[in-house]
Order: C-alpha cells, then sequence, then structure tokens
C-alpha cells in the first residue's frame, strides 16, 4: 500500500533535489549541517561570525519566504470564499427572502433566515459574518418591494 505523498513532495522539489543537481558531497553537507548548529546554539553574548550571520540570514529569508507563501495561498481561497458568500447573502436577501424580512434586513430574523439558507447549499457563514454581508449588499441599492 502507498503512502500519501509528504509535503517536500507535493510541492514538486526538496533539498535533496536541490542537492542533487547542484552536486554537493557529503562533507559539504556536514560542513554545513556544523555551521547551522553552531549559529543556531543558545548563547549570552549575542556575538556571530560571519559565516553564522549568513546562515541566520538565509534561514530567516527562507523561513519568511514559506510564511508569505502560505498567507498568499490562505488569503486568496478565503478571499474567494467570502466573496461566493456574500453574493449569495445579496441574492437571497434581495429576491429569495419574504417581503417581512426584507423591511428589517438588519434584524436577527433576517440574519438568522439568511445563515438558515445558506446552511441549507452547503455554505458555512457565522451571524457577524452574513450582518457584515448584509451591510454589504444595501450599500448597492435599496432593497426590492412588492
Amino acid at each position: 500500500m502507498k503512502s500519501a505523498p509528504s509535503r517536500k513532495q507535493k510541492s514538486g522539489t526538496s533539498f535533496a533535489a536541490h542537492a542533487k543537481r547542484v552536486e554537493l558531497t557529503p562533507a559539504e553537507i556536514s560542513a554545513a549541517e556544523k555551521l547551522v548548529t553552531r549559529a543556531l546554539r543558545p548563547r549570552a553574548l549575542p556575538l556571530y561570525s560571519p559565516e553564522e550571520r549568513s546562515v541566520l540570514a538565509i534561514l530567516v529569508s527562507h523561513l519568511s519566504l514559506l510564511q508569505r507563501a502560505r498567507g498568499k495561498k490562505s488569503k486568496g481561497v478565503a478571499k474567494m470564499q467570502a466573496e461566493y458568500r456574500r453574493n449569495h447573502v445579496n441574492m437571497l436577501l434581495r429576491y429569495v427572502v419574504d417581503e417581512r424580512y426584507r423591511k428589517d434586513p438588519n434584524s436577527l430574523a433576517t440574519v438568522m433566515k439568511i445563515v438558515d439558507w445558506l446552511d441549507q447549499i452547503g455554505i458555512e457563514a457565522s451571524e457577524p459574518q452574513v450582518r457584515r454581508d448584509i451591510r454589504e449588499a444595501l450599500k448597492l441599492g435599496p432593497l426590492p418591494t412588492s
């Protein structure tokens, strides 16, 4: 039975693949490992050799790149989901819910009715999110009346 691919395998390139392409020797890798270990060792006074400072700078920049990449991915998906939910709230508020709910769009009854409709179509939404979405929908113009 095959195991699930690791995070390195999913990304397409791993450190080992880079090392193989660059043809790093085991001695070079071992020396770099010792330098990283030495740079990360706790010390009473923050005095670092130029090599250790370079290692720390590389590690910090790599961590920053990873965090930035993760942040972009998660924000993009969250923005798309919020836009999708916002469009549904606007449509539900204007055309689906009864007129009595449209008369007072900020009431708890209206918000909960829209949350119920969203749940039925598989969109997870909290009360504060729906309230924000209703405010955005009202900015687009007045609600239709029969």
